[in-house]
């Protein structure tokens, strides 16, 4: 097993990274159909940091061509933003034309249920289609933080093979296991991280501060990728959860594999990781939300306090980025936001403070802040 640590400029670079592993070959064989999948998950440029470069995905469409394959790029955008407008914002709106190489939206396309053999909490998942009409899976994720799981990267790039609501179900049936369950069931061949902007912050994957890496971080085993990508942000990859659960369950190693290339040591930067993934992973996730917030009041009657605890600080909104879209009162799962006029007004004695309204804003205007 081996990863590949280059610097990159522009998306043709990954010809090195992929010479350094023994180029596309090892991973096509001839008139096999490839999914290229890509992190497309807002309506945002990939000078942000939230999506992978389009024009690096298409380097890697040609590639695959290149070696005798057929690329299929293939995305589903976080729930519950629209494709179309996320793949216009994101650059991907006109990639066929532009590339050649067809792009399905998973939301709008045929999708099955299918069981998942060595599933620990999920024992069957809804998937598009085109994934199970592919030979063989290249992942493109984006080098970036997580609200929930501290960093997104290869592994939990692969929730976006699922469509539209159904995502919702991985969360609540458990996050982090449920990324390795989607990994046992769909292993990548090769992982191409697009490391040339990346992004960090505790508003990751969506809101967070882009960061210019100038890398690309590629090789055959996604856990191994996975723990070079962290290294990079200063981070040890076993604090990860799913990244952890994975070499638990044998998808691979976070140390003791050959790195090619750059040394990590020499390029990493301390990454602002998020401070609470935990605690906000289950305000969104847990099913028993809902129950905890009606239920407040008599519990804490029961305990003898007078409030239950709850996080410090408050959601924020920067006005001026605002353009009253409603996602952010559609996402809260208490209803603690509404809508007055054109503004969301936040309820801060129901909100939990579990940033889902951050997460889905577009235009970053709601943020954590100070009480």
């Amino acid at each position: 097993m081996t990863v590949a640590v280059v610097r990159a400029e522009k998306a043709e670079d990954v010809a090195k990274a992929l010479e350094l592993l023994g180029g596309m070959g090892r991973f096509v064989k001839n008139g096999e159909r490839i999914l290229v999948k890509p992190n497309v998950c807002a309506a945002k440029p990939s000078s942000t940091g939230t999506v992978t470069d389009p024009e690096l995905v298409a380097e890697i469409c040609l590639m695959v061509k290149e070696a005798g394959g057929e690329p299929v790029v293939g995305e589903s955008p976080i729930h519950p933003f629209r494709s179309a407008r996320v793949f216009r914002k994101a650059g991907y709106g006109d990639f066929q034309k532009r590339f050649g190489f067809p792009l399905v939206d998973f939301d709008a396309s045929d999708s099955v249920v299918v069981k998942v053999p060595r599933g620990k909490v999920l024992r069957e998942v809804r998937v598009a289609r085109t994934v199970l009409e592919c030979q063989g899976l290249i992942n493109v994720p984006v080098l970036k933080t997580h609200l929930q799981t501290i960093v997104t990267l290869g592994l939990k790039n692969l929730k976006g093979l699922v469509p539209g609501e159904d995502k919702v179900h991985v969360h609540v049936r458990g996050l982090d296991e449920g990324i390795v369950d989607l990994n046992t069931l769909f292993p990548s061949r090769l992982v191409v991280v697009d490391a040339m902007v990346g992004m960090e912050g505790e508003l990751g994957p969506t809101n967070g501060r882009p960061v210019g890496m100038g890398l690309l971080v590629a090789g055959d085993n996604v856990v191994e990728v996975d723990a070079t990508c962290c290294r990079l942000m200063g981070l040890d990859p076993r604090r990860v959860p799913h990244i952890r659960k994975a070499e638990e369950r044998g998808l691979g190693r976070t140390q003791g594999f050959q790195i090619l290339g750059e040394n990590p040591e020499e390029v990493k930067r301390e990454f602002d990781l998020p401070d609470h993934p935990e605690l906000n992973k289950f305000m969104i996730t847990s099913v028993l939300l809902r129950l905890y917030h009606y239920a407040r009041k008599p519990l804490d009657l029961f305990l003898g306090r007078e409030r239950v605890q709850r996080p410090e600080g408050k959601v924020g909104l920067k006005e001026d980025s605002c353009d009253g879209c409603t996602l952010c009162v559609s996402s809260c799962p208490v209803g603690a936001m509404t809508m007055e006029g054109k503004k969301p007004r936040i309820d801060e004695n129901s909100c939990i403070l579990c940033l889902c309204c951050a997460e889905v804003c577009p235009r970053g205007a709601l943020y954590r802040a100070r009480k």
